[in-house]
Formats: structure tokens, C-alpha cells, sequence
């Protein structure tokens, strides 16, 4: 059997080219029906989508210039599209471009949300008289979320920016997958057994509804229902509605916003400071002022015209009273600005690059795990090392006991 071979050599744009006509000849406008996922309503209008079934997905446009749908698109919807196949050219891929759309009822994660919350509402677990006010300043903030993420980046990065509590203490959980939810309910849980934190934080990064389902799960609504510490929830992106928000004493609506609800900003705290100083001081220079003036009419009555120099005596007083109050108050900015400047280097001490700075390391199997237990690495397996500056990799010799 003999294998012709074309003469001609396609450039990647030609064949690309080439491809979408036989993809938009080949196909005419049609129907199609599935579920919404990671959807997008970009700051231009246009909407971006993906359309799944059970088996496969396809990626959606839907430009400004088509009719509009009548309801408000989501995640987990189930709708029908009527459009046709069109090939995306730089990106080399092929996509639904949707002249309409319809709703065709809810996907299945979206009625499991639906049903759940329902559930759950009529036990009260979402009621706004459970909700419970945040600590003005916490002393030490627990964190549920993943070690890897880059939920724990953003609130590391807000706190620093912020006015930084005592301690942040972290349990690692996945967000992700069958065990999420079991994870993160264990560890609300176990912060309030050990009660060392006046605040939980459990979130994690923005995804779609699978992505985020977790956090929708009954046990992980529950165990924050069940708190007796207050708990946030920081959980996505400010549209993305969980019911850990729903049960949460307070809803962040992304992880970085929540350092700013829970703790106050160092820079408006001392701003603060600064007006209360400023108004301090001119409430005495006002009071010296009334007295100042008392002072002087007193000196113009016939009583006190040849009592000068007890006049003078008073006047000093009142100096030397201005003068140590202007001291006092600035005593106290100094030791505020030095407690804020104390604070500040006990985070700094606590981030995990000082830590690495020290002399101690990270180390990661060969799954890209964080190896926190022998268990986890066996004899002749390779190992990276993380340090404060620069990477290694080692290889397992022989594994020790304790003892």
C-alpha cells in the first residue's frame, strides 16, 4: 500500500485557514443544549462560556450585537443555543459563535445548589440574627485554604499591607475534589477545639461552580454554622455566591478584601491618630487661649493693676502646662508608632521566606507535594529543596527513625 504525500507544504495559517472552511461550509446554523460553565461577561459586553455535557464541552461566544438574552446568564445553567461552528484562527481552536439563547432549566450542580440552600434556609442556618460582629482587633486569625494556592498569597499580601495581627496560624486543606469538603469542615473544627484564634478565614481562589462546589458542601455549611469563633468566608471572586457565604458571619468578596474587613488599614489608623493629636492640641491651645484672655482682663481691673508678677506666675504655669501635655501627646505617638513598627516585625518573622532565610528548607517529592512526613518519600526517590534563595534537588539514601 503506497502513501501519497502531498507536494504542497500548508503554513500553520494556511491549514488553519482551511480548516474553518470546511467547519463553517460543512456545518449550517444549528441547536445545541448543555450546561453553562466558567462563564464570563467581559468589560466589552461580550460573553464567554463553555457549553458541557457529560461527556464533552465546547467553548461559546456571544458577541454585544446579538440579541441579548432575557435573564441574567450563570454558571450551571442549562440552556439552548442556536448559532454556528466557527474557527478561532489564532488560537488555532474552533468555537460556538451564539446568535440566541434560551434557558432549557437548571444543570445538575446548579439544582443540588438550589435544593441545598433551600434545605438549609429553612433550619435557619443563613438567618442574619446568627450573624456575629468581627473582633476590632484580633490578636491571632486562623486560615483554612491550600498551602499552594494563590488564595493563601493574597491574604498573606493583605495582611502585610494592612494593619498585621499578632499571628496568622494556617491549617492546609485541599479546595478541591471528594475530600474538600470533609478538609476544610475538620479544620474549622479543630480551630475551635484548640480556641488560639479569634477569627477563621476559609476560602479559596476564584473557578466555576465545580471548581468552587467545596464550599457548597452541607458539611462545610454546617461546621461554619456551628463556630462558636466568627468565621469568613473569602470565597472566588465577588460574583461567585457560595453557601459558606451564606452561613459565614461575613462575606469577603475575594480573599485579598478580607484582610482589609477584618483588620483596620495601618495607614488609616495612623491618619486617625494624626486628627486626634491635631484636634487634642488645638483643644488646649484654645483653653490656653480662654485663659490667656481671662489673664488679661483681670490685669485691666483696678484690683489687680499692681499685681503683675503674679499675673507673670500664672502665665508660666500655663506655659509649662501646655508644654507637658504637647510632650505627653507626643509620648504617645512615639510608643503607638513603636508598638505598630514591633507588630509589623513580628509578621515579617512569621512569612515563610524569613523562615527559609534562617537556614531551613522545603522539601517536594516527586508529585509536587510539600514533604511533611517520611511517610510520604522512599529510598532512592529524587527530592527538590526549596532555600531562601535558590533550589537543589537530592536523592533519598535512607530513611531514619525517630529515636
Amino acid at each position: 500500500m503506497s502513501v501519497k504525500v502531498a507536494d504542497e507544504i500548508y503554513s500553520v495559517s494556511l491549514l488553519t485557514r482551511h480548516i474553518r472552511r470546511l467547519l463553517e461550509d460543512g456545518l449550517p446554523p444549528l441547536w445545541i443544549e448543555g450546561e453553562i460553565s466558567n462563564y464570563t461577561l467581559h468589560r466589552s459586553k461580550h460573553r464567554y462560556f463553555t457549553l458541557k455535557d457529560d461527556n464533552a464541552q465546547v467553548p461559546c461566544v456571544m458577541w454585544r450585537t446579538r440579541r441579548q438574552p432575557s435573564f441574567e446568564m450563570q454558571g450551571g445553567q442549562r440552556v439552548k443555543l442556536f448559532g454556528r461552528v466557527t474557527v478561532w484562527e489564532p488560537g488555532g481552536r474552533y468555537q460556538f459563535d451564539v446568535q440566541s439563547v434560551m434557558l432549557a432549566g437548571m444543570g445538575s450542580l446548579q439544582e443540588a445548589f438550589e435544593a441545598l440552600r433551600q434545605k438549609l434556609a429553612v433550619e435557619g442556618l443563613f438567618d442574619q440574627s446568627r450573624k456575629r460582629p468581627l473582633p476590632r482587633f484580633p490578636n491571632s486569625i486562623g486560615i483554612v485554604t491550600s498551602p499552594t494556592g494563590a488564595a493563601i498569597r493574597d491574604l498573606v499580601w493583605g495582611f502585610s499591607s494592612s494593619f498585621p495581627p499578632s499571628q496568622l496560624y494556617l491549617i492546609p486543606v485541599s479546595v478541591q475534589g471528594d475530600s474538600a469538603g470533609e478538609e476544610i469542615a475538620g479544620a474549622i473544627d479543630s480551630f475551635n477545639d484548640i480556641k488560639m484564634v479569634d477569627v477563621i478565614i476559609a476560602g479559596r481562589g476564584g473557578g466555576s461552580l465545580e471548581d468552587l462546589w467545596a464550599f457548597n458542601e452541607e458539611i462545610v455549611v454546617r461546621a461554619i454554622a456551628r463556630s462558636e469563633i466568627p468565621v469568613v468566608s473569602a470565597v472566588g471572586h465577588e460574583i461567585d455566591i457560595s453557601l459558606s457565604d451564606l452561613a459565614a458571619d461575613l462575606r469577603a468578596p475575594t480573599p485579598t478584601a478580607a484582610a482589609s474587613l477584618i483588620v483596620p488599614d495601618r495607614l488609616d489608623l495612623l491618619a486617625t491618630l494624626g486628627d486626634r493629636k491635631k484636634s487634642m492640641l488645638n483643644t488646649v491651645h484654645r483653653a490656653i487661649s480662654l485663659r490667656s484672655e481671662r489673664v488679661n482682663n483681670l490685669k485691666q481691673g483696678y484690683a489687680f493693676r499692681r499685681v503683675f508678677d503674679r499675673l507673670a506666675d500664672y502665665r508660666q504655669r500655663l506655659d509649662e502646662s501646655s508644654r507637658r501635655m504637647e510632650e505627653s501627646i507626643s509620648g504617645m505617638m512615639k510608643h503607638a508608632s513603636l508598638k505598630l513598627n514591633g507588630i509589623r516585625d513580628q509578621i515579617e518573622a512569621l512569612s515563610p521566606t524569613a523562615v527559609l532565610d534562617r537556614g531551613y528548607c522545603i522539601v517536594e517529592n516527586d508529585r509536587h507535594q510539600v514533604v511533611t512526613s517520611t511517610d510520604m518519600i522512599s529510598v532512592g526517590e529524587d527530592v527538590q529543596l526549596r532555600f531562601g534563595s535558590g533550589k537543589a534537588r537530592s536523592k533519598i539514601e535512607e530513611i531514619l527513625t525517630d529515636g
